[in-house]
């Protein structure tokens, strides 16, 4: 759920992938589409560079960008719901793997309200970045 800017990649630093740190993936579609990292004990959102498509035959390229402090409060809401109603295996920040509920879960209990998030306004200003390959976990 995101509004991406156009974004001028040969104005932003190139970061290799062993410069971030994978903590968990909002959206894949052959690939991931977005993501939370951490880059330099800094958690930033990485989200597929908008000139890109993942049916292309070539490397995807992902922008990072800085969130404000509300903006950050809102994805840490939205995943921690993920993570109670749609399970942990995007999750790469956990330490270990959190139990398994008793009960199974109700994945709508999250994806119905997601379906109705706004879009998240990203600005060319917040990125700060971009990469051509996935950052380890």
């Amino acid at each position: 759920m995101r509004d991406v800017p156009s974004i001028d990649l040969s104005a932003l630093p190139k970061l290799g992938a062993t410069d971030l740190r994978l903590l968990w993936v909002n959206d894949w579609y052959d690939g991931p589409l977005e993501a939370v990292v951490e880059h330099a004990g800094e958690q930033q959102l990485m989200v597929l560079h908008g000139e890109d498509q993942v049916d292309v035959d070539r490397p995807m390229r992902w922008v990072l960008y800085r969130l404000s402090p509300e903006q950050w409060e809102d994805e840490q809401r939205w995943h921690a719901l993920f993570e109670e109603h749609v399970g942990h295996h995007w999750c790469f920040h956990h330490p270990e793997p959190p139990p398994e509920p008793a009960e199974a879960r109700d994945a709508k209990l999250f994806y119905e309200p997601y379906g109705k998030r706004l879009p998240r306004a990203l600005t060319a200003a917040a990125a700060t970045s971009w990469v051509d390959e996935m950052p380890a976990r």
